[in-house]
């Protein structure tokens, strides 16, 4: 064991010593914010984020909510993705491996923003705006209003126009039939 002089010891001290007070003086207060301010929560509340994932020449935009709980947690919540084919034209990826039918048409293709139909009828060719109803093969129901941009006598090419019911569902299950169609993409290295 060493000894250390009274000097030495004298100076170590004086490095540990502080010049002021080592209490806080009456003035001095301490604040501790557990939950987010109100102005910085209503803004992530209404916020529309998405993130984005590139997975070979695939874009996956991630629709991402934030949302706060009455304590004041901030909570990421990441839906199913719109699947983006960038070789080309950016496109919204089609997938062109189902029977989807309802009672006037058989759904040949779809994207989350287009559709090629086969009508069932000669009287189903309209050529305007009309809303259609269906059940993907995963038993979820969609109502989409839809835009005819193309008839040939192989069927209708249409633009999705709007979605009143089922776009998250929709979103979802084209992601899954990407990520099933192409699984080495998704397989972990």
């Amino acid at each position: 064991m060493m000894d250390i002089s009274k000097e030495e010891l004298n100076y170590i001290l004086d490095l540990y010593q502080t010049d002021g007070p080592t209490q806080l003086t009456p003035q001095h207060t301490l604040t501790l914010q557990s939950d987010i301010p109100l102005g910085i929560a209503q803004l992530l509340n209404q916020a529309k984020l998405t993130l984005l994932a590139e997975v070979a020449h695939y874009q996956l935009w991630f629709p991402l909510e934030l949302k706060i709980n009455k304590m004041g947690v901030l909570t990421p919540y990441l839906s199913a993705p719109e699947v983006i084919d960038t070789q080309g034209v950016k496109r919204c990826w089609r997938w062109d491996n189902l029977e989807i039918q309802n009672r006037d048409f058989k759904i040949q293709s779809i994207s989350s923003t287009g559709l090629f139909l086969k009508p069932l009828s000669k009287k189903q060719l309209k050529t305007t705006r009309q809303q259609l109803k269906f059940i993907l093969p995963n038993n979820q129901k969609i109502t989409i209003e839809i835009e005819p941009v193309r008839i040939s006598k192989q069927g209708i090419a249409a633009k999705i126009t709007q979605i009143h019911h089922g776009r998250e569902q929709l979103r979802a299950y084209l992601f899954e039939a990407h990520k099933r169609k192409h699984a080495n993409l998704y397989e972990h290295v």
